[in-house]
């Protein structure tokens, strides 16, 4: 980089905290060890090493995300297990690699220039508006970079945006989006019902007799105490605690006012009174309609202070106020249960049946014909199907829109085949149609739309945009998908 006559005499801190919060990286992450193999990177794709430095960062993206979603809470180890932050993080980061081997093929280069241009643009190094050499130099060095490893990490943004305009700038005739929009207002209305033959396996009858002779044979008695083996950890009973609370938030300003509002409240709440002071008072929007009841939860699953006084707590009795993150709650526990650890004893025949279960392809496929048979007499009555959605645990969505191009504007997916059989029929019926499937069955009852209005040119535009986004999203899939098959990815195993 060339100096810029513009020098600060000294950094402003503000840019410092910015760039610190854009590149800093803090090992929190859980898991994480040293590594032997190559001490700065997680993973390999093809010459492009996955850097530890950006794992982490893409490991909090990630957590942020999942923070947003549970109301700011951290979250607890298990969940972080249930939702794959750690391998998720990492396959971003292998699909961005992809990327990158992707536009190096096709000749994607920055140039210098192109560098320079991309760093003299980023406010934190500017003063007054102008790039500023030293102040880039004091903040690479305050973060322990220097300007070389920066410049590639800019080179990699680069590489990265140009490959992927590539694909959002792919062509598309008119006709086709003409055909498109021509299939996208072709539409019926249907109830549709998918069965899942798995689901329906609790629905199997298994005979105590059965299970004795199960378990009676030595190899399935060995299978059995495997199963208990792999999932004791989830049959052992936590310590749980069944609870309501009344929640103050609380501010810098109004905390002293708070916290003698929920004190003077404190003193009038009863067990009885509790459910029905909880939905005047509380200031969580989910509790005024619940009594603040947050039901039956295990230890960990509450912030630490929260945690520790209703663990604390006997039933039937009521805290003084606890102050959190979230501000001041009272909170009442109803009720307790203790630790408990799982014995196969107690547990060998429920996964017996289950085991015995698995083994009855037959029957299962038997009960969905039946099943399907009586869907098909109420594909008419939202009422029937109701009645059926809780016996058998069915997906059923009334008077949705299906389109030729989109398929159902609902959460059941209907194949391409299945939308050319239901439309050779046309748009003016009242059919049945029935779609077997190796997982599952789908039952359609179609029947005509009644919305006449056409398409805006507005409405076009914006499903000709969303057309080309998907279009662009599944070549940029496909391409990646081949790539991926043709190039070395090594997991360091350090996750």
């Amino acid at each position: 980089m060339s100096e810029n006559e513009t020098t600060p005499k000294k950094s402003s801190s503000i840019f410092v905290t910015i760039f610190i919060g854009l590149i800093v990286v803090s090992f929190m992450f859980t898991g994480y060890q040293s590594m032997t193999t190559s001490p700065n990177s997680v993973a390999k794709v093809g010459d492009e090493l996955v850097k530890v430095e950006d794992y982490q960062r893409e490991y909090n993206r990630q957590l942020e995300f999942f923070r947003g979603l549970f109301g700011g809470k951290d979250l607890t180890t298990q969940q972080i297990q249930q939702f794959r932050i750690k391998e998720t993080a990492l396959r971003n980061l292998i699909q961005g690699k992809l990327t990158l081997i992707f536009g190096d093929r096709i000749g994607v280069i920055p140039s210098t220039e192109e560098v320079k241009a991309e760093i003299k643009k980023l406010p934190y190094f500017q003063v007054n508006g102008q790039f500023s050499i030293k102040l880039y130099k004091d903040l690479l060095a305050a973060n322990r970079m220097n300007p070389t490893q920066f410049e590639e990490s800019i080179i990699d943004q680069i590489r990265g945006v140009s490959a992927d305009s590539l694909f959002s700038s792919m062509p598309i005739s008119n006709s086709y989006f003409k055909d498109s929009n021509e299939f996208k207002n072709q539409k019926i209305q249907a109830n549709i019902i998918e069965i899942d033959k798995e689901s329906l396996r609790k629905d199997i009858k298994v005979t105590k007799e059965e299970v004795t002779t199960y378990l009676a044979d030595e190899t399935n008695a060995n299978r059995v105490k495997s199963l208990f083996t792999d999932r004791k950890a989830s049959l052992d009973q936590q310590e749980q605690v069944k609870a309501r609370h009344i929640l103050f938030k609380t501010d810098d300003k109004n905390e002293k006012q708070k916290l003698k509002a929920i004190t003077t409240l404190r003193n009038k709440l009863t067990k009885k009174n509790f459910i029905s002071e909880a939905k005047k008072h509380t200031e969580e929007a989910a509790g005024k309609a619940t009594g603040g009841d947050l039901k039956w939860f295990p230890r960990g699953a509450m912030v630490p202070e929260f945690d520790s006084v209703a663990f604390s707590m006997k039933p039937g009795t009521i805290s003084k106020p606890v102050k959190t993150a979230f501000g001041y709650h009272i909170i009442f526990v109803e009720d307790k249960k203790e630790a408990k650890v799982a014995t196969l004893e107690e547990f060998q025949n429920q996964l017996a049946t289950e085991l015995i279960r698995k083994s009855k392809n037959v029957e299962v496929e038997a009960l969905a014909m039946k099943v399907k048979e009586e869907v098909m007499s109420a594909a008419n009555s939202s009422k029937k199907l109701g009645t059926l959605k809780k016996k058998y645990g069915l997906k059923v969505e009334t008077a949705k829109e299906i389109n030729k191009l989109d398929g159902s504007s609902g959460q059941i997916q209907l194949e391409a085949t299945n939308l050319n059989e239901i439309f050779k029929s046309g748009l003016e019926q009242d059919k049945l149609y029935t779609f077997d499937r190796a997982s599952n069955i789908v039952v359609v009852k179609s029947s005509k739309f009644d919305n006449k209005d056409s398409a805006s040119e507005k409405e076009i535009e914006e499903n000709n945009a969303s057309l080309k986004n998907i279009l662009s999203k599944k070549l940029k899939q496909e391409v990646l998908k081949d790539l991926e098959a043709n190039v070395s990815i090594k997991d360091f195993g350090v996750l």
